[in-house]
């Protein structure tokens, strides 16, 4: 399940315009201080997520809802990871904020 989305939330698709990972989608995991914490389900995962400032982040107007639930409830996989960006990645990554 997915719904629209307001500035950063845990949950949401990003697109990174920034660094080394220019132009690679990530779930937000967790918003800290002046940083969102990213994850991907491969590399990034919620034991070591990326840290990025969140200007160098493009927001997708999508939001797993599942993904968000799981993190809140400490039971995220790495297989729930990739499958929410999956399938927020099918629905239409182009669609800025």
């Amino acid at each position: 399940m997915t719904e629209k989305a307001t500035p950063l939330q845990p949950g949401q698709l990003v697109r990174s315009l920034a660094g080394r990972d220019r132009g690679k989608y990530y779930l937000v995991w967790q918003l800290r201080d002046n940083a969102a914490l990213l994850v991907d389900g491969r590399k990034r995962l919620p034991a070591h997520p990326k840290a990025k400032n969140p200007r160098h982040l493009q927001p997708v107007k999508l939001v797993s809802v599942d993904f968000r639930a799981k993190a809140a409830a400490g039971k995220l996989t790495p297989e729930d990871i990739r499958a929410d960006l999956a399938a927020l990645l099918r629905e239409d990554p182009d669609e800025e904020a």
